[in-house]
């Protein structure tokens, strides 16, 4: 298969290039010089290698960086994501677009599955849902695929299972913002690509389909367990709650386990798996 993917020398993108030997890819990055904002060149891009697929990664989705540049942030996830569906429409491309769990939002109904309502409360995952929208206008053979948040060797030192082990390591007061017992469904990042890879090499079935564990982990239980594997009992502190806080998820994968997907790896094997990258990396994440 002939696929496009955006986005990858990012965290997830360069995982994901890997996995991806079977398949030919090209990397459409602005590190490379290839702009989603830039149409003439998208589709240059689309008439020349004739793509079966394009996996669209690339995106703003460092929350202080949405906060500080709004505009551009905007640009690069809702405008550029609609080129990308445009040249769909016109060359015949099967899109699969990374959206987000966290379009879910405070819905109040658990657990959570792709028919629940949705209500983002970040701009990050409100540039997501007015994408979604868009693309499920035109519907199959487009996905949007809803990840949950990931983590793992190499990902951003502001993610918050990098936080934790980094603030642990060194035994530094680590903050919690609120109560702590938010709930997240984070995700090992090798169990993301390989749902991503399931959709693909399935036929389209769905247009939303979660790509997240079922496993239900506390900001509490990722503090505990970044002093278990550090082997470090780091003081805490609780601060103020930051705006748009998610504060339950519990979010089904059913779909996706229909299509033969199962995650593999628990939250805490793959916090001993990101902390010994971090050991063997000077004491970095990225």
């Amino acid at each position: 298969m002939k696929i496009i993917l955006t986005g990858g020398s990012g965290f997830l993108g360069k995982l994901l290039n890997k996995e991806l030997k079977n398949h030919q890819v090209f990397n459409y990055d602005i590190i490379d010089g290839h702009d989603i904002l830039d149409k003439e060149q998208l589709e240059k891009t689309f008439y020349e290698y004739n793509p079966d697929t394009i996996i669209h990664l690339a995106a703003c989705s460092d929350l202080n960086i949405y906060r500080d540049k709004p505009d551009i942030s905007y640009k690069i996830n809702v405008i550029g994501t609609r080129n990308i569906l445009k040249m769909c429409q016109k060359y015949n491309v099967r899109l699969l677009f990374a959206s987000t769990c966290c379009c879910y939002g405070n819905n109040d109904t658990h657990p959570t599955d792709e028919e629940s309502p949705t209500c983002p409360t970040e701009p990050y995952a409100i540039s997501k849902k007015e994408s979604e929208l868009e693309i499920l206008k035109v519907g199959l053979p487009h996905c949007c695929m809803r990840l949950a948040t990931f983590y793992g060797p190499a990902m951003r030192k502001e993610l918050s299972p990098a936080i934790f082990l980094n603030k642990a390591h060194n035994n530094e007061k680590i903050q919690i913002h609120g109560d702590g017992e938010q709930t997240r469904t984070m995700t090992y990042v090798d169990d993301i690509i390989d749902g991503i890879i399931t959709i693909l090499e399935n036929d389209p079935k769905y247009t939303i389909i979660n790509i997240t564990t079922e496993e239900i982990t506390s900001v509490i239980d990722m503090i505990n367990i970044s002093k278990k594997i550090t082997v470090n009992n780091t003081e805490c502190e609780h601060i103020k709650d930051r705006e748009g806080q998610i504060y339950k998820e519990e979010i089904h994968s059913k779909r996706l386990q229909s299509l033969g997907w199962k995650p593999k790896t628990l939250f805490e094997e793959g916090m001993k798996k990101s902390y010994d990258y971090y050991l063997g990396n000077d004491n970095k994440f990225n």
